[in-house]
């Protein structure tokens, strides 16, 4: 092909534009973004941010994995659930995935990258979708569901399954009090939306 030819300039051109395209993609987000889409101001969500503990980054270089966390922590303060027991939860979610050698695995961002993939809800924690691998509802209606177990593929010993299961516990006894407020906000919520497109109009 003749690369003074018209084809390949709308090649190249194109190329160029897929590549910028792709670069602005890998870039990430900025903490404008991640605010607008939250409908939060900047400080606000830096301080999420902060609070939660979170790898601090600059520009727009945010990954996407903080876009749904952040907002689902917003749905979850609209729902009436107190900034102190989400706090207290993805402590213990923190804790759980420590325990399962998830910050082992070489992100940064380890906490956030079950937000990344689709599928599984019955097994992932509420905050940083975590794939526990069991599904939590079995879990809550067996306690004694056995952790411990040697042959159990996801703890190197008996110690460790035994110290998940402490952990889980605490986090379930922690999960049930936020699910039932959802339940209880969901349908204010939806009358809320449902009265703001209308008197918006």
């Amino acid at each position: 092909m003749d690369l003074d030819s018209p084809a390949s300039s709308s090649i190249s051109s194109n190329f160029r534009m897929s590549a910028s395209h792709d670069a602005r993609k890998s870039a990430g987000l900025s903490l404008a973004d991640i605010a607008h889409q939250i409908g939060r101001d900047r400080i606000h969500a830096l301080n999420l941010i902060k609070r939660f503990d979170l790898p601090s980054f600059t520009g727009n270089h945010f990954p996407p994995s903080y876009l749904p966390f952040l907002r689902n922590l917003v749905f979850l303060r609209l729902a009436q659930v107190s900034e102190e027991r989400l706090l207290e939860l993805w402590g213990i979610e923190r804790k759980l995935m420590t325990l399962l050698h998830a910050d082992t695995l070489g992100s940064p961002t380890w906490m956030l990258d079950g937000h990344l993939h689709q599928g599984g809800d019955e097994r992932r924690l509420l905050l940083s979708r975590f794939d526990l691998g069991a599904d939590l509802d079995m879990t809550s209606l067996q306690p004694d569901l056995n952790f411990a177990a040697p042959s159990a593929e996801l703890f190197a010993s008996r110690d460790m399954g035994e110290d998940v299961l402490r952990v889980l516990t605490r986090y379930l006894q922690l999960l049930g009090p936020i699910r039932s407020a959802l339940r209880e906000q969901a349908p204010i919520l939806q009358s809320a939306a449902r009265w703001a497109r209308n008197a918006s109009q």
